[in-house]
């Protein structure tokens, strides 16, 4: 029996801190001035999308 998989812990805070971003993003109202969180989450994703450990991670399941 295999044991579990563990994500790293720094994943897991990347991760945390792109859906609350995009939540950010989300929730805010048109011209609001998004451009600080539309950087933000292209910088989260670029890190996500090359972490050595997440790579073909989904950002889109929970």
């Amino acid at each position: 029996m295999r044991p579990p998989f563990r994500f790293a812990e720094d994943l897991i805070t990347l991760r945390r801190a792109w859906q609350q971003t995009y939540a950010e993003l989300a929730q805010a109202p048109a011209g609001a001035g998004t451009t600080v969180l539309r950087r933000r989450l292209i910088t989260l994703s670029g890190t996500l999308c090359t972490h050595p450990r997440g790579r073909g991670v989904d950002m889109h399941t929970q």
